[in-house]
């Protein structure tokens, strides 16, 4: 019997956990840009199982799926336009800033090994981002599921991430790739 009611009551709690995730991140998306309302941000994100460091600023417009994977350290921001999936988990640093419209992508499509197989079935692939102390994402940067930023380093606008990028070093283009470092010699 407790089966049973289990099974007529499984889609309820499931629509309710989807109205919690669409109003969460409505409210995330449409709330403007100051420090109390950031607060609130910062609870609704802490209450669906982020983990938000200190002074963390976000921006109108950012879209958080799915929060409970994820790690934003003291200081970051999260500019206007920000996606972040985080099924398979990201990390962001202290002081990181994350430029309008990037795209942090924990999770992708798994591309089939027989064309006989439906790309739409095919699940999922996911791997960890993280993105390390004091790093600059300029705006409409993609970051792709797997990879690491490494601390201090800058991804020039519009780059592409695929491959994890060192330490102290401006990076960009489509495939990301290191433009000079940023270390001093």
């Amino acid at each position: 019997m407790i089966k049973i009611i289990k099974n007529i009551l499984r889609p309820l709690f499931i629509e309710i956990e989807i109205w919690n995730i669409h109003i969460g991140n409505a409210l995330i998306a449409c709330l403007p840009a100051s420090p109390f309302l950031n607060l609130i941000k910062k609870t609704i994100l802490v209450a669906r199982g982020a983990k938000i460091g200190k002074r963390v600023f976000i921006y109108p417009g950012v879209f958080i799926d799915y929060p409970k994977n994820m790690v934003i350290g003291d200081d970051a921001v999260l500019s206007r336009g920000v996606t972040i999936t985080t099924g398979g988990g990201v990390y962001i640093g202290k002081r990181v800033l994350i430029g309008y419209s990037t795209k942090i992508l924990s999770a992708d499509h798994r591309i089939p090994e027989s064309h006989k197989e439906p790309i739409r079935f095919s699940g999922h692939i996911y791997g960890k981002i993280e993105i390390q102390d004091d790093v600059w994402i300029c705006a409409n940067c993609v970051i792709t599921k797997g990879c690491s930023v490494g601390r201090g380093s800058v991804i020039a606008s519009g780059g592409v991430v695929t491959k994890d990028i060192p330490e102290f070093v401006l990076a960009g283009g489509v495939p990301a790739k290191i433009i000079k470092s940023r270390s001093n010699r």
